[in-house]
């Protein structure tokens, strides 16, 4: 169970606050994310089953991200994405910290990546139980302070302050469609801050009744959980929950054949001059990555046609990483290994 440690929220200062650590939050599972999804290499259903999961899952992270600085142009406040500093950091905890002992590396994927990480940055305060079917379901799960329980700090506070605080400039708001089709829309009072916080809550952990969002696809924790366990989550109208995890759709998937066999904390990881193309091309990776964010800072700072600017540079970094994950360090500890990006930002 992931425990974060976030202030109270007691004010519209601290209301600010406490969405710019969300929007840093969002941020900050992106990384990780797509360092499993691009070195998921094999051509089997159950790959690119799972290639597919994380994609959705990549793209509604920046949806989370978006509609964060949409609440907070919305109430008058700045979002900041390219300030020096606050960039995530790997390995290390998620930001307000973790009292679970989650740390956060940049790693290939692999099935205890997505238990061990994913799973503990995705779960609920109380997961369902998901019966596998033909099984006997599993002893029910609590725990303490979760994301979402942070969001709903920010729900009550938006709530307290009512529509008084929504003061920002609505030439500002970035509209949400090239992310989610289904979410295209902008933060102009309390009803549509609570939209938003409660899309980024569900498409996480789903409903406390329920695996699935409001717009009835699964949430992320329950995505991860069909690799976890190996199988598809598909009806069943025999549990109370409607679901079950199916043994006969099986998603097998082998940490070795199927993955490149990525360095882990890329960034940590001194390249040899004699490595030139796998130097040239992290370059470019943090290149096109900083270009990325200050591209989103443009966006979120009254120009909002950046934001599709910033999406075809984040198309432009996938293909370089991809090239990237194709060179084989020849020289040093990592020998053997493939370079992997390193996700650093350069102001420019």
């Amino acid at each position: 169970m992931l425990r974060i440690q976030a202030s109270p929220i007691t004010d519209l200062t601290g209301l600010r606050a406490a969405l710019q650590q969300a929007i840093q939050l969002e941020h900050s599972t992106i990384p990780p994310y797509l360092c499993a999804l691009l070195t998921l290499s094999g051509n089997s259903d159950a790959v690119r089953y799972a290639r597919r999961l994380i994609r959705d899952i990549v793209l509604e992270e920046m949806l989370h991200m978006s509609l964060a600085c949409n609440i907070v142009n919305a109430i008058g406040g700045t979002p900041e994405i390219n300030r020096p500093g606050l960039q995530p950091i790997y390995p290390g905890p998620l930001p307000m910290g973790i009292a679970g002992g989650v740390e956060v590396h940049l790693k290939r994927y692999s099935r205890a990546l997505v238990r061990d990480v994913f799973m503990q940055i995705e779960e609920p305060e109380l997961p369902l139980d998901i019966p596998v079917l033909g099984a006997l379901p599993p002893d029910a799960a609590s725990g303490p302070r979760t994301i979402g329980e942070f969001y709903a700090a920010i729900r009550h506070e938006i709530v307290r302050q009512t529509d008084a605080i929504f003061t920002g400039d609505p030439a500002r708001q970035v509209t949400t469609g090239r992310f989610d089709a289904s979410e295209e829309f902008v933060v102009s009072n309390v009803e549509t801050a609570l939209r938003a916080i409660e899309t980024i809550v569900e498409q996480g952990e789903g409903t406390p009744q329920s695996p699935f969002d409001l717009q009835q696809d699964i949430a992320h924790y329950y995505r991860f959980q069909e690799l976890e366990k190996g199988m598809k989550l598909v009806g069943n109208p025999g549990s109370p929950l409607k679901v079950g995890f199916d043994p006969a759709q099986p998603l097998v998937i082998d940490d070795d054949a199927d993955v490149i066999k990525m360095v882990d904390n890329p960034q940590l990881v001194a390249i040899d001059i004699s490595d030139a193309q796998a130097v040239q091309l992290s370059n470019e990776c943090d290149r096109l990555y900083s270009r990325m964010l200050d591209e989103l800072q443009m966006g979120f700072s009254g120009e909002p046609d950046k934001v599709d600017t910033a999406v075809e540079t984040m198309q432009d970094f996938a293909g370089v990483a991809r090239d990237l994950l194709a060179q084989q360090l020849t020289a040093g500890p990592q020998s053997g290994f493939f370079a992997g990006p390193r996700f650093r930002y350069s102001a420019a």
